[in-house]
């Protein structure tokens, strides 16, 4: 899942959240937010209170009881939040460890190229192909799906990425069974709302399906998408 600030974390957030509460255990691992930072966008998609007014403190009476009865019940979701795995090799000990004791059904990296392997190899290149090679092993050992998140070269087409804007390495485009872009759509109409924005779902690589695109709502205050009003 790959984009540049159009809500890949918020959007990997929203399918741990629906896993998590069917009841199956979800693990995400951040390299880039901390759990505290993690917890309170949950919080704000649950409680659909703005996500810096809870981080500022700077709720109503009404905020302040949405947010404690969201705050239970996001509590209560089989979700475990890593931030202190820093490479690919502390990453899958963590893994194989939860596996066997929570049995996870899924597990979330935020995201790939902060990722590092303590293995001494000749190029970043390389270094970002044994991580993927890694993390799709894993992936078949323990019989999970995992997400990596990821980013895209700066010179990416800003409409529309392709698998070539991989940032590092081919790797990712070749381990990977499905690929989705996150970006904007670009429809010449100006935002009503600067909070909210309308994003482009494009599933560019799929093994065993057809490849679609479809566009949904992004409210930043709530960290939460939805799907667009049919008219």
């Amino acid at each position: 899942m790959l984009g540049h600030g159009v809500g890949k974390t918020a959007f990997a957030l929203k399918i741990a959240y629906n896993i998590a509460n069917k009841g199956i255990k979800v693990a995400i691992i951040s390299l880039e937010m901390s759990k505290i930072q993690l917890v309170q966008r949950l919080i704000a998609k649950e409680a659909r209170v703005d996500s810096n007014k809870i981080r500022t403190g700077t709720l109503t009476e009404e905020e302040m009881e949405k947010v404690s009865e969201a705050t239970a019940r996001i509590f209560e979701l089989p979700i475990f939040i890593n931030t202190k795995a820093r490479n690919i090799q502390e990453i899958e000990i963590y893994t194989r460890r939860l596996k066997n004791k929570e049995d996870i059904g899924l597990l979330i990296i935020d995201y790939i190229q902060l990722m590092k392997s303590q293995n001494k190899l000749y190029s970043r290149e390389q270094e970002v192909s044994e991580i993927t090679r890694t993390l799709k092993l894993l992936s078949l050992e323990l019989k999970i799906p995992i997400i990596g998140l990821c980013q895209l070269n700066r010179n990416a087409a800003k409409n529309e990425p392709t698998l070539s804007d991989l940032r590092e390495s081919g790797a990712i485009e070749q381990d990977a069974d499905n690929v989705i872009f996150l970006y904007n759509k670009e429809d010449g109409d100006e935002q009503q709302n600067q909070n909210v924005e309308d994003i482009v779902i494009d599933l560019q690589k799929q093994r065993a399906g057809p490849l679609v695109k479809v566009v949904v709502r992004f409210d930043k205050r709530y960290n939460e998408f939805t799907n667009l009003v049919r008219r």
